[in-house]
């Protein structure tokens, strides 16, 4: 496999990592506000969901760790991996 076909699999991948993020934002931010805006709860309930909220938020905040990085090595033209803070 040539440096070509490494980074356009690179660049594919990168991607598919960022539509996903955006997609799986959307959906999560969409599911919290619905939530929300139908919930008439207190207490122990009210605690729930605003754990499980956070919850989503962490997941979502994930989801966009894994696009920078790639973003980043695709610049560096390095692997992801290869990254290494100091």
């Amino acid at each position: 496999m040539n440096h070509n076909e490494e980074h356009g699999k690179s660049r594919r991948r990168s991607i598919e990592h960022l539509v996903c993020a955006v997609v799986f934002t959307a959906v999560q931010l969409w599911a919290v506000v619905f939530v929300l805006v139908g919930l008439d709860v207190g207490g122990a309930q009210a605690l729930a969901v605003a754990v499980l909220a956070a919850g989503g938020l962490l997941a979502v905040h994930d989801a966009w760790r894994e696009v920078h990085p790639v973003k980043r090595a695709e610049k560096a033209s390095v692997e992801p991996g290869e990254l290494v803070r100091q």
